[in-house]
């Protein structure tokens, strides 16, 4: 593009004149009409993101994948976001996900359904399924987040861009989803006790243990007083779980189980479990627990016997769930 200014041995001329070329106002009419409105807006690509001051922010183009791509930064130098991908808008919304379903396949291989999800602000496609094979030699019951990469050219996602990671998720107010650094995360998933996949389900909304559960606490001296209770979930903030509870009292008693997500579960309507006779008992609930991951619980009985409380499954959090 030529230089536009007005160089120095130029005279100044304003608009209009009979004879001579405009040279005060060529420069704005580049981009502007002569009521100073713009026309359109020409960015030259930058080869890093600008920084943004307090109350201000950035609109720019920046290569991305071979290509000059539109993208924006917030006040302070807040996150970025990428507003076209492959030279056309980018039509994600922030969460968006859509299909991308995880389903177990063996102790040591898992799949990606296919289906389209957003990465910091781009749209991405999963064309097909994704097989993933050779996931052992984990810490044995673990959980571990599937996350995608977004691929560095196109929007297409392959098996190169997914991925197990034990590392604790962060939510991502910008984006409204769980990140891994850069790395969305879309699922959920177990080991067992020798490393590998624990068999699950899951349909998009709810994730459950097909085979096994969590051991939440299991013993034959439970608090009569509210006490704090790992349930064992994935660092995913306030869940929506369900579980089981396990009875067995030796002798005719009253024998009630309250639990609750913030010590104040004392009243019959926490209760989970009530049992006044002998015997072996199995009760289903579900409940929400804490931001922590906790629930507190205590017991009313008056002899001998031993609880369990099982793990079977969650709701997946907002970001994660479709």
């Amino acid at each position: 593009m030529s230089d536009l200014r007005i160089q120095y041995d130029e005279e100044m001329v304003g608009a209009d004149h009979p004879t001579k070329e405009d040279t005060l106002n060529r420069l704005m009419l580049a981009e502007h009409d002569s009521a100073g409105l713009h026309q359109r807006a020409t960015l030259v690509v930058q080869g890093a993101d600008p920084d943004t001051g307090a109350g201000q922010a950035a609109l720019y183009t920046k290569e991305s994948g071979g290509l000059a791509e539109l993208f924006f930064r917030g006040a302070g130098g807040g996150e970025v976001l990428q507003l076209t991908k492959a030279g056309a808008v980018s039509a994600g919304a922030p969460a968006a996900i859509t299909g991308c379903l995880p389903a177990w396949s063996s102790a040591s291989a898992f799949t990606l359904g296919s289906g389209a999800l957003d990465i910091g602000g781009s749209l991405f496609e999963i064309p097909g399924a994704i097989t993933k094979t050779g996931q052992s030699g984990f810490a044995a019951n673990t959980w571990l987040y599937l996350k995608v990469y977004a691929p560095a050219s196109g929007n297409e996602i392959d098996a190169a861009a997914v991925a197990l990671d034990a590392t604790t998720p962060q939510w991502s107010d910008a984006y409204k989803a769980w990140y891994i650094g850069t790395e969305r995360v879309v699922g959920v998933m177990r080991s067992d006790g020798s490393g590998g996949l624990a068999a699950f389900s899951c349909d998009g909304k709810i994730f459950q243990l097909s085979t096994t559960s969590i051991f939440a606490l299991s013993t034959s001296s439970p608090a009569t007083t509210a006490t704090a209770l790992s349930v064992g979930l994935p660092a995913l903030g306030r869940l929506w779980w369900y579980g089981q509870a396990y009875l067995n009292q030796a002798n005719a008693q009253t024998y009630w189980v309250y639990m609750g997500s913030d010590g104040t579960e004392g009243s019959a309507a926490g209760a989970i479990a009530k049992q006044n006779a002998p015997g072996e008992y199995v009760t289903p609930f579900s409940m929400m627990s804490n931001a922590s991951g906790n629930v507190y619980y205590h017991v009313f009985w008056s002899g001998s016997g031993s609880l369990q409380i099982h793990c079977r499954g969650f709701a997946l959090p907002a970001g994660m769930a479709r």
